[in-house]
């Protein structure tokens, strides 16, 4: 059925057109459409007042406005049949001419009749074209200069002054719709020139989006996507007919209810032009994201953007384009893992070359036994899985401290990862096989990062000696890794706190057990400064001086070592002692005598601690655990003596029997 629309439209332009919306030249239905207007209304005006100017007397004038009227009815009905418009055109132009002309000769009403001059240049080039429309135009404006200048040919005779206004009037008429005419036709070529060019384009980017690796589709306001996608559409999306799908359903097994009305809402952002182009492409929900395709479960992952198209006729519709970056994700990532691996080589390796060679090397041999004797727990039948836990999480804590001390960041930060998951399993009452063979496999990590490491410290040690180095002595070994120890944890706490050596007696260091002294009193300096030393501020309250100081002594006498490690901080804190153990039920709520002495062994239990949090430097409740432990295999003692306010002193006792003949060595 054809709309009302359509059937005037064939009417005004003569039914020339079959289909006026689809094929019709702009130019050439505008014409007949004003030709078709103006015909009908000259017509209907040239008739009247050619009746009423012959009832008036006027027979000629009367008679001539008749005529024209009766060749516009005629041409109205030329101008539906095969002959050519511009004969139909010149039919009642041209007279309309003499018309005109007649009209300022004759003068009419005043000379009014005669302004009929200026419609005339305008209706002709429009009508005619410029060629034939300007030739009848010059030929009136011949005949208007003539009755305008020439005395006794027009009914009255011009001023001067009237005439040129007249003539000028006309003028700038004519030249008017000559550049008005002259600017349509090169608009019009141009429009061609570009509707051409567009057209190219458009059978360009029809080609370019049946070959394009990109979904690209339409959806309208309810999200339904339209007929002219992509073809790659479907394979990004791994379906088949997508018309008339709704893009949210689509994705229903990628995205949860919740994230499905979020992505909705920012469509009908989209529609709304709410915001700027650039702040909707931030916000989009799924710019990258997990497809899961619903039928098969195959996922993906994909990438989108979308826009908004105005189609005219206050129709908006979304723009969306889809890209599988599958293949460009996992590359990405593998190429991330490969930064990152070679970042964290490079970071160990800068770490290590900042470290004592002697120092280094210590480290490496006290890593290598801390290894070894987990893996003897490991082997080790008659232990419970609860007790290899709190033994394995002794020597993982006793790696990080020196890994700590030395400045070993990337390495530190590892065993403290692991150091939480066995805390986890130690806390447990029962361990499976699955959760032991996991730390194994994370200690072999580990393991082989060591084994760089010393691959480093051998290299750096080769190219030293062949400098003519010397070996570091065992005494500057200890001295430099518990300074270190004492630095990195003031540090870390921002707390100012030196370490003295007061006297270290050389056949301890060169007979006793060197490897566990340096490991405890790590731990003890450690827990001095995390524990002990007060912030620089509380001190200065105090009147104590800013700095701390942590005191070292080791001698050899009557067959014992004796190591003695003081602090001038704030002491034991018994009541806080006693408030921890109630919240890890090591006691009673309700029983507050419990002695210091009692108190005091507490703080060597695994697991406690007074801290408030674990960080990588305390809190985790194994370093005097550690101690103890470690003293206690060597058959030593441990003495504590503490003053509130004052500080805190251990003194520790191992024996060592050594013969009689055997030389004594003190450094002081």
């Amino acid at each position: 059925m054809i709309k009302k629309s359509d059937q005037i439209l064939r009417l005004l332009t003569s039914g020339k057109f079959e289909n006026p919306r689809a094929e019709a030249v702009l130019e050439d239905m505008l014409r007949y459409v004003i030709y078709n207007v103006a015909l009908v209304f000259g017509a209907s005006f040239l008739l009247s007042f050619g009746i009423s100017v012959m009832l008036e007397g006027n027979l000629v004038r009367g008679a001539l406005d008749i005529a024209l009227g009766l060749a516009c009815v005629t041409v109205i009905f030329l101008l539906r049949t095969k002959v050519p418009f511009i004969v139909s055109a010149l039919i009642p132009m041209a007279p309309f001419c003499v018309l005109c002309a007649f009209l300022v000769i004759g003068g009419g009403e005043q000379g009014f009749a005669g302004l009929w001059i200026y419609a005339y240049p305008m209706l002709a080039i429009f009508i005619l074209g410029m060629k034939a429309g300007l030739i009848l135009s010059v030929l009136l404006f011949g005949g208007i200069a003539a009755a305008s200048f020439v005395p006794g040919l027009a009914g009255f005779d011009y001023t001067p002054l009237i005439a040129l206004r007249i003539i000028a009037v006309y003028i700038l008429v004519l030249v008017l719709t000559i550049v008005y005419e002259r600017i349509r036709v090169l608009k019009d070529r141009w429009v061609k020139q570009l509707t051409k060019e567009l057209k190219t384009e458009r059978d360009e980017i029809t080609a370019m989006k049946d070959n394009l690796k990109v979904g690209l589709f339409l959806m309208d306001g309810g999200y339904l996507i339209q007929p002219a996608y992509s073809k790659a559409m479907e394979d990004v999306l791994s379906l088949d007919e997508l018309q008339g799908k709704k893009f949210s359903d689509i994705l229903s097994a990628s995205i949860t209810a919740k994230e499905r009305d979020t992505l909705e809402d920012y469509f009908t952002m989209i529609l709304n032009r709410s915001f700027d182009a650039k702040m909707l492409e931030e916000i989009n929900p799924i710019s990258e994201f997990a497809y899961v395709n619903g039928i098969d479960g195959a996922e993906k992952t994909l990438r989108s953007s979308f826009a908004v198209v105005d189609r005219g006729g206050g129709e908006f519709f979304i723009l969306g384009t889809l890209e599988d970056v599958t293949a460009e994700k996992q590359l990405r990532k593998r190429l991330d893992e490969e930064e990152l691996k070679r970042e964290t080589e490079m970071r160990s390796l800068f770490e290590v070359i900042q470290v004592e060679p002697r120092v280094f090397g210590d480290f490496i041999e006290d890593t290598e036994y801390e290894f070894e004797r987990i893996n003897d727990v490991l082997k080790n039948r008659k232990l419970s899985a609860h007790e290899a836990m709190i033994d394995i999480y002794q020597s993982v804590h006793a790696v990080k401290s020196n890994a700590l001390i030395l400045g070993l960041e990337n390495f530190s930060g590892k065993l403290h990862e692991l150091e939480s998951k066995i805390k986890v399993m130690r806390d447990k009452d029962d361990v499976s096989f699955e959760e032991i063979l996991h730390v194994t496999v994370e200690l072999e990590k580990l393991m082989k990062e060591k084994d760089r490491f010393r691959e480093t410290i051998d290299k750096i040690r080769a190219f030293k000696t062949g400098l003519g180095e010397s070996r570091r002595p065992d005494r500057y070994v200890l001295v430099e890794t518990l300074t270190k120890a004492c630095e990195k944890a003031s540090a870390a706490l921002n707390k100012r706190v030196k370490f003295v050596v007061e006297e270290l007696d050389g056949i301890v260091l060169e007979y006793g057990p060197r490897r566990v002294i340096k490991e405890v009193l790590t731990q003890l300096v450690r827990n001095s400064v995390y524990h002990g030393i007060e912030p620089p501020g509380e001190r200065s309250s105090r009147g104590k001086n800013a700095e701390g100081s942590i005191r070292l002594s080791i001698k050899y006498k009557d067959n014992k070592i004796h190591i003695k490690l003081g602090d001038d901080g704030g002491g034991l804190d018994f009541e806080k002692i006693r408030k921890k153990a109630q919240s890890l039920n090591m006691v009673k709520d309700a029983d507050e005598s419990l002695g210091k002495n009692r108190l005091l062994q507490m703080i060597f239990a695994p697991g406690f601690s007074t801290a408030d949090e674990a960080d990588l430097h305390a809190g985790r409740g194994i370093g005097l655990n550690l101690v103890k432990e470690r003293i206690g295999d060597l058959r030593g003692s441990i003495k504590l003596q503490t003053e509130q306010g004052k500080g805190t002193v251990f003194n520790i006792f191992i024996p060592l029997e050594l013969e009689q003949t055997r030389p004594h060595k003190a450094v002081s």
